[in-house]
């Protein structure tokens, strides 16, 4: 075969399959996982990690010898993206190992069959000796001219006779700084007792009315009634904070605040949707810690928002909202650009719709 293939085939019980895919946030991580994923050494080699439903669906691996004399740089990208669709593959990671001139044809011959295909590239990369370099850079300031620093040592995959066990693979973590923890850390003591406190009586009365379109429009009014105030104000009273968690369950009035995040009114929002976070109980906490982490994304606050995104998992694990932001980090998606096709979908939602109510918040663009 062109290419060797290795595919997981995932214990359900174990999430260990799908932690690249979660955690390949910098090249450096993708580059030490790489030998662990392709499950041989790497060196002298192209590789591709296809991913795919919110997984790694396989690793493509093709030693240069083997592409340049028996495919030919004419047909590895065509050879690869082949391989891709046969595993419904829907983005990939890709790295070569070697000099310019042997890894350079096949890279650019695999970007021009994936741009062809409509596959996005998430990273591409090459490694000559210890250092790397990105072939989506763009700009000056994406790679220096002599590359950065990758230790090759990692690149030698561990023994793999049987019974042993691969090295644990590290990635960069994200600090839990002073900033972070007075944004996020839950509130302790008579002051968070009493927002929970509230919310069960909200939470009561919710439940005699029942809910009715009227209702969630009133409530998105209510909602963005306090986001307004607290442009002149700080909001603080127990009763609107709980009221403010509660609403926010309802996906139509998370939805309704979320599209109306943009990098101008990131602060505001950050600073609301952070102490409701910090107040409410641990049931209402995914949906304002996700607004938070939208928020510090548009103000270009990586570590804050990635904290934020914990706090919403951590909440409620596989929380749709956070899922996505994070997937949105790990891919590098422009701020400015997901700001835009927002800011259509809630024109185009309000316009469109009886109630003038937001719907679920649509995939980011492509």
């Amino acid at each position: 075969m062109p290419f060797e293939q290795h595919v997981p085939s995932p214990d359900p019980r174990d999430d260990s399959s799908t932690r690249p895919f979660r955690h390949l946030t910098d090249p450096t991580a993708f580059l030490f996982a790489l030998p662990l994923l392709a499950a041989r050494p790497v060196d002298e080699a192209i590789v591709a990690v296809i991913l795919g439903q919110g997984r790694t669906l396989g690793v493509l691996h093709g030693e240069l010898d083997h592409l340049d004399h028996v495919v030919t740089v004419a047909h590895s990208g065509v050879t690869a993206m082949k391989a891709i669709r046969e595993l419904s593959g829907s983005a990939v990671l890709l790295a070569g190992f070697g000099p310019p001139e042997r890894v350079d044809p096949h890279v650019e011959a695999f970007l021009t069959e994936a741009g062809s295909e409509g596959v996005p590239v998430l990273e591409a990369l090459r490694v000559t000796g210890d250092r790397y370099w990105s072939y989506l850079c763009e700009g000056n300031g994406c790679c220096p001219s002599q590359g950065r620093t990758f230790a090759p040592r990692s690149l030698t995959f561990p023994d793999s006779s049987p019974g042993s066990k691969p090295p644990e693979v590290t990635f960069p973590a994200v600090a839990k700084d002073a900033r972070i923890v007075a944004l996020l850390e839950p509130v302790a003591g008579s002051a968070g007792e009493e927002v929970a406190d509230k919310a069960v009586h909200i939470e009561e009365r919710l439940r005699a009315e029942g809910v009715h379109t009227t209702s969630r429009r009133r409530w998105i009014t209510e909602v963005l009634d306090v986001l307004e105030r607290e442009e002149t104000e700080r909001i603080t009273d127990p009763c609107t904070l709980a009221m403010l968690g509660v609403r926010l369950l309802d996906l139509r009035v998370r939805d309704a605040v979320w599209a109306r995040i943009t990098r101008a009114t990131a602060p505001l929002h950050l600073r609301l949707w952070s102490r409701v976070a910090r107040h409410v109980p641990r049931r209402h906490r995914a949906a304002p810690a996700a607004l938070s982490a939208v928020a510090a994304w548009q103000a270009e606050d990586e570590p804050l928002a990635r904290a934020a995104v914990r706090v919403a998992l951590e909440a409620c694990p596989g929380y749709g909202m956070a899922v996505l932001m994070e997937r949105a980090l790990s891919w590098g998606l422009p701020a400015g650009r997901w700001a835009d096709h927002m800011a259509q979908y809630l024109e185009e939602s309000e316009g469109g719709e009886e109630d003038g109510l937001a719907g679920p918040a649509p995939p980011p663009p492509r």
